[in-house]
């Protein structure tokens, strides 16, 4: 007797099943890969669960799932990724979004939420920062830099499915070399590599051998990116402005330091991240003629 077709609850839950050992998020990678086939959104996938799922989907389904279990993040696998309520295209060539960088946008969000301020964001990627901020702060111009042109490709994408070409601009170079000279902004946001050339075995297996290098890692102490960016950046951020850096709990003391370094009038606060890490690196600059700026101490 023929075994019956499978439906999409229980391909689901085998899929589940051969990922248990080489995920973190097992059910939530099955889910998601199951919708990325279908066509289903997530909540659907589950409401239809006693739907049967055609041989030809089931088919393309475990060969996904061969891929995730060998390391290929879900991301890339289905071309895109939630990242503060947007969706965002991804691929090989970008960083993957991660849920902690939204602590970064949600902390420039919370100072400029009633103000028009010119924003910086430098090394772009997928666009996830740059779209988020304009996406939330409506009166925000935004210039995304970064010095791939294979990420500015997807960033593009990002913003212009998005909507957002009016206000988010786009441009090609390593930090301040892509910003008009003089340029300054209220606002600087970066997201910059910050893992030591010597900590690649301490990342996961799937972001070592998928994702993009020149976006993960930056010398010995995983900050010389961030060195250099802190030697140009006084002359690029306004009186009363503000920079927010992500970076590792690991390194987020020695950030603080060279923050300190570069702006010693300024106002440094160090922000943690979902998981209470210590994360984000906040600088507000005094006003012109002022030497009294808010910030928690560190």
């Amino acid at each position: 007797m023929q075994s019956p077709e499978p439906t999409i609850a229980a391909a689901v839950e085998d899929c589940r099943k051969l990922l248990a050992d080489r995920s973190q998020t097992p059910w939530l990678d099955a889910r998601l890969l199951t919708s990325h086939v279908t066509g289903l959104d997530a909540s659907a996938v589950i409401a239809y669960g006693d739907s049967i799922l055609r041989h030809d989907l089931r088919r393309k389904l475990y060969d996904l799932v061969e891929r995730r279990a060998s390391g290929e993040p879900v991301a890339h696998l289905v071309g895109c990724k939630e990242f503060y309520g947007l969706r965002l295209r991804v691929d090989a060539d970008v960083l993957v979004p991660r849920p902690e960088t939204e602590c970064l946008v949600a902390a420039v969000i919370d100072d400029w939420r009633t103000q028009a301020p010119r924003v910086l964001d430098l090394g772009t990627g997928s666009g996830a920062i740059a779209c988020a901020l304009a996406h939330s702060l409506p009166n925000a111009r935004v210039l995304a830099t970064d010095v791939s042109i294979a990420a500015l490709s997807v960033a593009r994408r990002n913003v212009e499915a998005l909507g957002l070409c009016d206000r988010v601009t786009l441009e090609a170079g390593d930090l301040f070399s892509a910003v008009p000279p003089g340029s300054t902004f209220d606002a600087i946001v970066a997201n910059l590599p910050y893992v030591g050339d010597d900590d690649a075995h301490a990342l996961d297996d799937g972001v070592r051998a998928y994702e993009p290098h020149v976006a993960l890692f930056a010398g010995g102490d995983g900050l010389d990116i961030y060195r250099r960016m802190f030697g140009d950046a006084p002359r690029r951020v306004r009186p009363g402005g503000a920079l927010y850096c992500e970076c590792g709990p690991f390194n987020a003391r020695s950030l603080v330091s060279i923050a300190r370094s570069a702006f010693p009038q300024a106002a440094v606060a160090l922000h943690t991240d979902y998981a209470g890490l210590e994360r984000i690196v906040a600088v507000r600059l005094p006003q012109a003629g002022s030497s009294d700026v808010e910030g928690r101490p560190l």
